[in-house]
């Protein structure tokens, strides 16, 4: 429909609105990045006081063979939720996914290891019309070396996905399909501190560093496609806490409870921004969603050593900022020999 103005028009920019399920979807590829990152730390610093030097096997048994190999396969859900902040009226969450992966000891005390993350996350915008969904891969690759109590820790990951957004216009919808990359690494380093009854406290220390990049993307569709411009997004992020366990025995099953808690410093977020077009309007320039400062994770985790070859466990993951907070349950097994 034409304006009708007394004298000459103002110029007429691309709501801003339009850019928000591509915003949420950015945020995601991070959050999603995150959270292999934590599993990927979790299981190539995996000890407990049934594992710990000096005790092999816990509960007073006889050492077995040495076990150089393993083999862990997890199931996981997310739910997250990103409150308002500018123009952006927050976000709700939903990923699922699986993960494989090996690894092996090539020397004393010196474990690599690969694996893989495949996941699906379903996004929709609060108070809008507006959904994304993401498929993306992950490729994670792990060195951990072990000294004494002591444990180093570092990965590297490279994630691909495709993306689809939609949204609502003008009663039919909009839709864009574009793909998107990252790229993450992290550093970690822990003290293992073993307590009288097969109890431990582990601090930890960490760094990790997150790229994003989504291409530029075109709609078609709708009264008013809009086309905008590939974002790509850097952080940097401190991470410092520890673990708190305990193990006992069941029978011939070695039982472990953990929990964690750390505060997470993001040093740096330097997310760029989202310049939508459309055919009738002046560009809009669109900021990117950032998390707060500050926050802290925190989490539990049960696990069941039901043969010397065989570990299952259950973890939950919670993530907790001003803006955004993320709860995730996992179930996994684990094979060494």
């Amino acid at each position: 429909m034409a304006q009708i103005c007394g004298g000459p028009c103002p110029p007429q920019y691309v709501p801003a609105a339009f850019g928000n399920s591509y915003l949420s979807n950015q945020a995601s590829l991070l959050d999603v990045s995150s959270r292999f990152m934590q599993r990927l730390g979790a299981l190539s610093s995996f000890r407990t006081a049934a594992t710990a030097p000096g005790n092999p096997q816990g509960g007073g048994a006889d050492a077995g063979a040495e076990q150089r190999h393993r083999v862990w396969v997890e199931s996981y859900g997310t739910q997250s939720r990103t409150d308002a902040q500018l123009t952006f009226p927050g976000d709700r969450r939903k990923t699922y996914g699986g993960v494989a992966g090996a690894g092996v000891t090539i020397a004393p005390g010196t474990t690599v290891g690969l694996s893989v993350d495949q996941s699906r996350t379903n996004v929709d915008v609060t108070g809008a019309t507006q959904s994304g969904r993401i498929d993306l891969t992950q490729i994670g690759a792990i060195a951990a070396y072990e000294n004494g109590p002591w444990n180093f820790g570092t990965m590297l990951v490279q994630g691909f996905g495709d993306v689809r957004s939609s949204r609502l216009d003008g009663g039919s919808e909009s839709f864009a399909s574009y793909h998107a990359r990252l790229w993450a690494a992290m550093a970690e380093v822990s003290y293992y501190w073993a307590l009288p009854n097969n109890s431990r406290v582990v601090p930890k220390l960490t760094f990790d560093w997150t790229r994003t990049r989504t291409d530029p993307f075109a709609e078609t569709g709708g009264a008013t496609p809009a086309a905008g411009s590939s974002v790509t997004a850097n952080r940097v992020r401190l991470l410092i806490g520890g673990e708190v366990g305990h193990s006992w025995l069941v029978s011939r099953t070695i039982m472990d409870f953990a929990v964690y808690g750390r505060l997470v410093d993001n040093l740096s977020q330097n997310f760029g921004t989202l310049l939508v077009t459309d055919a009738i309007s002046l560009p809009t320039v669109v900021s990117s969603i950032k998390e707060s400062e500050l926050g802290a994770d925190a989490g539990a985790t049960l696990s069941a050593k039901v043969t010397d070859a065989v570990r299952l466990y259950a973890v939950y993951d919670g993530r907790f900022r001003s803006n955004f907070t993320s709860h995730t349950g996992t179930a996994g097994i684990e094979f060494r020999f």
